[in-house]
Parts: structure tokens; C-alpha cells; sequence
């Protein structure tokens, strides 16, 4: 059975050429400039940097969130506070270091960090949800080890669930934590759970997903027979999930 296809990111900036610079000084990455956007490639998904984007007024976690594996939380820490860099969440449960800081825009990235759920210390979580944990100044810029997944935050888990696997045809594989993980053909997508909601969900910004999907008709049939309205867009269609999250879809 094919599965739908992570094969690209959309973040949405207000200038291109500093959010170019933002990603190369701090985290190595070169965005080539085509026709006005920035564009790098992870593996198979294409990253576009692309203009206009406008900060919608909600810096806590909400919305679509690429997850970048990291090999150091507390040097990552450490790197962006700093350079400045806001943390907006952060969290240590067994076998996961996380945190999600803002890029120049106020867009949301997630940096996970996998450890050892046996070596896990409750005391650390507390001195980092107390802010008394104490990471130290780094001026190397991080090195990103890779895209392990997609974060797509709800205020409504079972309305994204029922989206995201039964209309989408993404798979559920574990839930936890109040998380749930589905299983896209290429990375996990988890839907969290959030309290947090846009203020301006009409204006771009943030990042949007695309997929592929074997079906696209069929996909456009069933999303419409339950009632989510569909934009026609080049090679495909964009609709928004039950949270409001732009997805786009391609054959």
C-alpha cells in the first residue's frame, strides 16, 4: 500500500535574503536563490524560503513545525540563548530532548534530541521547567542531523486524527504523552495537542507541508465529501486541516 509522501516544506518570510543568512550563519545551510525564493534540499523534501510572509501574532507552539534532530540538546541550548535566539518550549521526557525556538520571522522549528529513557532524570526536567538548568555559551554554529519528522499542533487531537487517518490515509502508529504518531511513506507526522491558536491564520507565515499522494482525486472526493473546501493550485489543491493548517497536495 503506498502511502502519502512528505516531499516538501514551505516557510514564509519576510525577507528572503535575511532569513538565507539566519539559517547559513546558524546552522550551516545554504538556500539557493531561484526567482525570488530561497531553496535547499533535505534529503527528499524541498525546503522553500519563500516572501511575504507576516508574524501572526502567536509566538507559542501551533501550526506545522519541521523536527530537526540535534545531537547535543544542552549545546544547542546553549548556542541559542547565546546568540539570542527565543526558546518558546522546551521539554525532557525519557528517551526525548526537545525544543522549539523562533526563527527572525517568529516561525516555529523544533530541534529532538533521542536519548536513553533509562538514564533519564527527573531532575533535570525540573531544573529546565524551573529555568534554573544552565546550559553553557556556544559559539560554533549547530550542526542539524537531519529531518525526523513533522509536528503539526491541534487544540482538536481527535478532529486532526480523523483528518489526518481517515481522510489523508496516514497510518496511526503509537500514542503517548497525549501525542499521536502517524506514519507518512518517508517520516513520522505527530499530532500534539496545544492550547495555543493563530491570531492571523489568513496571512502566510509559518510552514506549510506538501505531499504526494497516490490518489490525488480520490483524496480531493473524500476531503470534500466531509466537508473541507479545496483550492486548486499548480500540480494539485491546498486545504486546510481542522486546526487550520495549510496543506498542500500533489499527485
Amino acid at each position: 500500500m503506498s502511502l502519502p509522501r512528505l516531499i516538501g516544506l514551505r516557510t514564509y518570510v519576510g525577507n528572503v535574503n535575511a532569513a538565507r543568512a539566519f539559517w547559513w550563519r546558524h546552522f550551516g545551510l545554504a538556500f539557493a536563490m531561484t526567482a525570488g525564493i530561497g531553496r535547499h534540499r533535505l534529503r527528499d523534501v524541498a525546503w522553500e524560503l519563500r516572501p511575504g510572509g507576516e508574524f501572526c501574532g502567536t509566538r507559542g507552539p501551533h501550526g506545522a513545525l519541521p523536527v530537526f534532530a540535534i545531537g547535543d540538546f544542552g549545546r544547542a541550548r546553549g548556542y541559542l540563548l547565546t546568540h539570542g535566539i527565543p526558546i518558546v518550549f522546551e521539554e525532557m521526557i525519557p528517551g526525548l530532548s526537545l525544543l522549539i525556538f523562533l526563527d527572525p520571522d517568529s516561525n516555529p522549528f523544533e530541534l529532538a534530541q533521542e536519548t536513553d529513557p533509562d538514564a533519564w532524570d527527573i531532575a533535570q526536567r525540573k531544573a529546565l521547567r524551573t529555568k534554573r538548568r544552565r546550559d553553557a555559551p556556544q559559539d560554533e554554529p549547530l550542526s542539524l542531523l537531519g529531518l525526523t519528522e513533522l509536528t503539526i499542533y491541534t487544540h482538536d487531537i481527535t478532529a486532526s486524527v480523523n483528518f489526518y487517518r481517515d481522510l489523508v490515509g496516514l497510518p496511526v502508529g503509537l500514542s503517548y504523552f497525549a501525542h499521536v504518531h502517524l506514519v507518512a511513506e518517508n517520516a513520522p507526522v505527530v499530532l500534539r495537542t496545544t492550547r495555543w491558536r493563530c491570531k492571523a491564520p489568513a496571512q502566510p507565515h509559518g510552514t506549510e507541508p506538501i505531499f504526494s499522494t497516490p490518489d490525488l482525486a480520490a483524496l480531493a472526493a473524500r476531503l470534500q465529501e466531509a466537508g473541507f473546501p479545496l483550492q486548486d493550485e499548480e500540480m494539485g489543491f491546498v486545504v486546510r486541516d481542522p486546526a487550520g493548517v495549510k496543506i498542500h497536495f500533489r499527485a
